[in-house]
């Protein structure tokens, strides 16, 4: 019998692993999947097969185009870009946070 902590271990390590493009991305989902369906008949809590495919969905949110995205740097801008004032707020804030 596996247990949820070695099946959600095994499925985000192969996540880890992958190589980037996006069809191995594409196939380590359809792979998880049938994995967790598998699984569902030795795995005792249901409740975990619909946590299982939540987290196996998430996970190819952070594989767009097969690629990790860094989503606080893809919505993060440039200190060069803010207007002066923005700038000046901004670095006020960082000063009091951080002396």
């Amino acid at each position: 019998m596996i247990t949820e902590t070695e099946f959600f271990h095994d499925i985000f390590e192969e996540f880890v692993y992958l190589e980037e493009n996006l069809h191995d991305n594409e196939i380590w989902k359809s792979n998880s999947i049938i994995k967790l369906i598998k699984a569902s008949d030795e795995i005792e809590s249901k409740q975990i097969i619909a946590e299982g495919l939540k987290m196996i969905l998430s996970l190819c949110n952070f594989r767009k185009c097969g690629h990790l995205i860094d989503y606080y740097e893809s919505e993060s801008h440039s200190i060069n870009d803010l207007t002066k004032s923005d700038r000046f707020l901004m670095e006020s804030i960082l000063k009091a946070e951080f002396t």
